[in-house]
């Protein structure tokens, strides 16, 4: 069967003297493997369109009992090139995307995680804005797109977020919760700022995080704790390689 889908490159590996096998995130078939033949000759097309996090539209020769597809053709998708060029957002997008490579699952479509994630990919490469802070939002994003989301405080919304002085919550692990008190499992106490950040997250306000001041002794911690609550929750989510290039952005 000839299969046509939008696809993210997650990761690239040789493959004999030419070629490679490509990892792709796909909106049709979810995670699987494909097999790009003359990868690596000069005048091969494709090592211009198939970098790591690029967005392509990938049409290749499929079989499900087949662990490796093969490559027919591929066009560029969504520009990722001033992602490629910028440390900041490259770091961003290695950390990102091997987190969606952690929840997926081979051969199985998950179209919202797609959608959200190529969406981010393109809004990354065209921002003139900083991405520093959103590592956290994205991680309370994945977590609600796979149904494991966190609950908002029960006085959530009645407060004005972007006050001084808001209250101090606990982010409880195993609940899914914040609250103004730990609950009776594992549970992180968030810093003022901290707390109004994940705030604006679940409000779906990027846009606050975006101009929220977040040191790295307030960033780091939470990218932590939210690690935490997804390997509790999600299986297959792990310490990722990524970190010691994303942890330089910090």
């Amino acid at each position: 069967m000839l299969a046509e889908t939008p696809a993210i490159v997650l990761k690239a590996v040789d493959f004999k003297e030419s070629s490679k096998i490509i990892t792709l995130f796909t909106r049709e078939l979810g995670r699987l493997g494909v097999l790009v033949r003359g990868f690596k000759k000069s005048k091969s097309k494709y090592a211009g369109i198939m970098a790591f996090g690029s967005v392509i539209d990938a049409t290749f020769y499929y079989k499900d009992s087949r662990g490796v597809q093969t490559m027919k053709d591929a066009e560029s998708r969504v520009s990722t090139v001033r992602t490629q060029g910028d440390f900041t957002k490259l770091a961003l997008s290695m950390a990102f995307l091997e987190l969606i490579s952690q929840v997926i699952q081979d051969q199985e479509p998950n179209e919202e995680l797609y959608d959200f994630t190529e969406k981010f990919l393109k809004w990354l490469s065209e921002t003139e804005a900083n991405p520093r802070n959103l590592f956290p939002y994205l991680q309370v994003r994945v977590a609600e797109i796979l149904g494991v989301g966190l609950q908002p405080p029960e006085a959530w919304p009645d407060f004005s977020i972007r006050t001084a002085g808001l209250q101090v919550l606990y982010l409880n692990i195993l609940s899914g919760s914040l609250s103004d008190v730990p609950d009776d499992g594992l549970s992180f106490k968030l810093s003022e700022q901290q707390s109004r950040y994940l705030l604006f997250a679940l409000s779906g306000k990027s846009s606050g995080i975006l101009n929220l001041e977040m040191p790295v002794q307030e960033l780091k911690p939470l990218v932590y704790h939210l690690d935490v609550y997804l390997k509790h929750h999600i299986e297959g989510v792990r310490d990722r390689k990524s970190d010691s290039i994303f942890e330089q952005i910090l």
